[in-house]
């Protein structure tokens, strides 16, 4: 598989493209998540799909360091236990953008080293919120992301959408990775307009 990192080394707010039923995108996401120094990461997950747990497990299950802060933002039902050491903030509603800005706003001022961060997914979200609504969240919530000098990735399936909202969406970030048969397609902005 190519090399994520270091072909999106320039990219700081990346779109994971991949089908649901296909799960190409898992390796991409751990690659893109564990820095070179993961000892000193801040990490920062928002998961619409999972617990703090999940999050932690693929942490765990990439490298023997402990992050140096972990955070997750929790968005709709949590089921599971909350690891040790790791804040863990909870947004109620799928549909509360504010709330999970806020949410992702105030963990990133409380770090002063810059986080990478996984949002996990769009999909989920867009079941809730309309296209545009979540683009005008995307946008403010990629301006925050760029502020606090973080590297993100989000996850979307483009095979539940419509092509206008997958296009709208990805004209965000600065990449956008496409996975299916074969090695990912990376489009870089520049590529995008």
């Amino acid at each position: 598989m190519t090399d994520l990192s270091s072909e999106l080394a320039d990219a700081r707010n990346v779109l994971l493209c991949a089908p649901s039923m296909t799960g190409g995108e898992g390796e991409a996401c751990t690659d893109l998540l564990i820095p070179s120094d993961p000892g000193g990461a801040n990490v920062l997950w928002v998961t619409f799909r999972g617990n703090a747990s999940d999050c932690l497990d693929q942490w765990a299950a990439a490298t023997d360091e402990q992050p140096a802060h972990a955070a997750v933002v929790v968005v709709g039902e949590s089921r599971g236990r909350i690891p040790e050491g790791v804040t863990v903030e909870h947004v109620s509603s799928p549909s509360d953008l504010t709330g999970l800005g806020i949410a992702i706003g105030e963990l990133l001022s409380e770090w002063e080293e810059a986080p990478v961060v996984c949002a996990d997914s769009l999909t989920a979200m867009l079941q809730y919120v309309e296209a545009e609504t979540a683009y005008e969240f995307l946008h403010a919530i990629t301006g925050q992301l760029y502020a606090a000098d973080a590297r993100a990735h989000f996850h979307i399936d483009p095979t539940a959408h419509d092509r206008k909202t997958v296009d709208s969406i990805a004209s965000l970030f600065d990449a956008v990775v496409e996975f299916g048969d074969g090695e990912p397609k990376i489009r870089k902005r520049h590529l995008l307009r």
